[in-house]
């Protein structure tokens, strides 16, 4: 076989042949006519290695095959959350032993109605779970474990900080486990979703053609790790695409990412495990203060106050966001950063973002100290936990602590 014809059998080949006998097998164990022990971890086996195999013969981007560092910590993160996971289950399993309900799981159903009815109440979770934890601060800091890495390959899709894993899957197994889903049922579709993983995140030059619109492969889901954060709040599916249609985060685009365009841009994570599951936690939103930066808050400020006594509602607003994004790093300055607020909504007689400075005020006095989301502009039309992108003309201001 000549390496051009090759080529285009893996491109168009890999997918089917790889996902098609795994769904047969997963819906033979699903209408039990397949034990659960061992043809669930022959499934997840099996299918993650021909993606891991397929990935050397056919790289999307050689610059992704070369080991960054982070095998190890991926390889722990893949077998610590697999675990976890298993362990959720079988808890989950256990308490709904206790429930004097009955779930009303359609078990006449075939195995594979079943199986897919378990699919989708799981990824429906997931992609819920996947979206809040890019909304709120605290749940994006345990879910950019996952987005710090700096490649794309089969791995990927198990690099997550366990607390995350477990947030992000948790509340979907349980509605599944309420309802009466059966364990084996359950299993078989978790294993389908490893299979999947791999190929979401792999590092292989494959096409699935018209079907990318609806299933999460790396075609569109590589749009979701780029660099830039603001950039990358699409295609949130973990199996199915539905519901970035029916919530209007689908993006498909014909550019290729390629090596330097998926990580954080703010940030890098350490390589090690540990130094992952720690990472969460540290002040990396907080930054060093310059005599620089401190003038700059204090001429966004004036400038602010300026715009306000003038008239100028719109200008005063965006001046006080740019003083409240320099002023995260200093209690008292960013106590004044949100009485400007205030100001500004009794000028504007808009009572709504009064009451959300009313709240902001005193919790900025008790909370500086302790943690604020990068980047929040402050004002009460945005989530007071919410990190945004700093805009480049103060990002020079905030060095962040190494």
């Amino acid at each position: 076989m000549s390496a051009a014809l090759r080529q285009v059998v893996i491109r168009y080949g890999s997918y089917p042949v790889v996902m098609l006998p795994a769904a047969v097998a997963a819906v033979a164990v699903a209408s039990s006519a397949l034990p659960a022990w061992p043809a669930l971890a022959l499934i997840a086996s099996v299918g993650v290695t021909a993606v891991a195999l397929l990935e050397r013969l056919s790289p999307y981007e050689p610059e992704w095959q070369r080991d960054h560092g982070d095998l190890n910590a991926d390889v722990v993160h893949g077998v610590v959350n697999f675990g976890l996971l298993a362990l959720a289950g079988v808890l989950l399993h256990a308490l709904r032993q206790f429930l004097p309900i009955d779930g009303g799981w359609p078990h006449q159903w075939p195995g594979a109605m079943q199986l897919l009815l378990a699919g989708l109440i799981v990824d429906a979770g997931l992609y819920t779970m996947h979206r809040l934890s890019h909304r709120y601060a605290w749940a994006w800091r345990l879910h950019a474990v996952h987005h710090g890495a700096e490649r794309l390959y089969w791995l990927n899709g198990e690099r997550r900080h366990p607390l995350s894993a477990l947030l992000m899957a948790g509340p979907g197994l349980a509605v599944a486990v309420l309802l009466g889903a059966p364990p084996h049922v359950l299993s078989a579709w978790l294993t389908l979703l490893s299979v999947q993983l791999a190929f979401q995140h792999a590092n292989l030059d494959y096409r699935v053609g018209p079907l990318r619109r609806w299933l999460g492969v790396a075609e569109v889901h590589r749009w979701h790790h780029k660099r830039e954060y603001e950039n990358a709040q699409v295609n949130f599916g973990e199996f199915f695409m539905i519901w970035d249609h029916l919530c209007g985060t689908y993006l498909d685009r014909p550019e290729a990412l390629r090596a330097g365009d998926v990580g954080l841009r703010e940030e890098k994570l350490p390589l090690d495990y540990r130094g992952q599951l720690t990472w969460p936690f540290r002040q990396h939103a907080r930054h060093r203060e310059t005599a620089a930066g401190i003038l700059a808050f204090a001429q966004h400020l004036s400038a602010g106050y300026s715009a306000l006594y003038a008239g100028d509602l719109k200008g005063a607003y965006a001046a006080f966001e740019r003083a409240h994004v320099l002023a995260q790093t200093h209690t008292i300055r960013h106590v004044c950063s949100h009485i400007a607020f205030l100001r500004w909504a009794i000028s504007a007689r808009d009572w709504r973002e009064a009451a959300g400075q009313l709240v902001r005020i005193p919790a900025s006095l008790l909370f500086t100290w302790l943690w604020m989301p990068r980047g929040n502009t402050g004002g009460a039309r945005v989530g007071a936990l919410r990190s945004m992108p700093v805009a480049d003309e103060l990002r020079p201001f905030l060095e962040p602590y190494r």
